[in-house]
């Protein structure tokens, strides 16, 4: 099991309701199941206008291919596990990104920091779960 970060974002093109499930492709199907039974964090992206950041946490019930959907997948949210942050938590401070492990050996943000689902790197001290 491994905490996990899924980018969510309320115009997006799939199928999610944060609270009850989450689309993803195949491409990122073996992160995502390293989540199931565990805890993730919802991620809005910077690209969205006023983002919200990291914004809530949930716990995968379990992952199934989506019935109306071919090569995409769902994970279902285990009911009442879904929590809104009271204060969201910026993606960037003034140290910058405060999932560290985003930085490449040159200090700057890498390509991870763009995947819709991928494994939380440090920000322990941002959220306890």
């Amino acid at each position: 099991m491994s905490y996990c970060v899924f980018m969510h974002r309320s115009d997006s093109i799939y199928d999610d309701s944060p609270a009850e499930r989450y689309q993803f492709p195949k491409q990122y199907l073996g992160r995502a199941e390293g989540s199931v039974g565990d805890w993730i964090v919802y991620l809005e992206p910077t690209k969205v206008v006023g983002t919200r950041g990291y914004f809530a946490i949930a716990q995968v019930q379990q992952i199934i291919p989506d019935p109306k959907a071919p090569e995409m997948f769902l994970a279902l949210i285990e009911p009442g596990s879904y929590l809104d942050f009271a204060q969201s938590v910026p993606f960037s401070d003034a140290d910058g990104p405060v999932e560290r492990g985003l930085l490449n050996d040159q200090g700057k943000l890498s390509g991870r920091a763009q995947a819709a689902v991928r494994p939380r790197t440090s920000i322990a001290s941002l959220i306890a779960v």
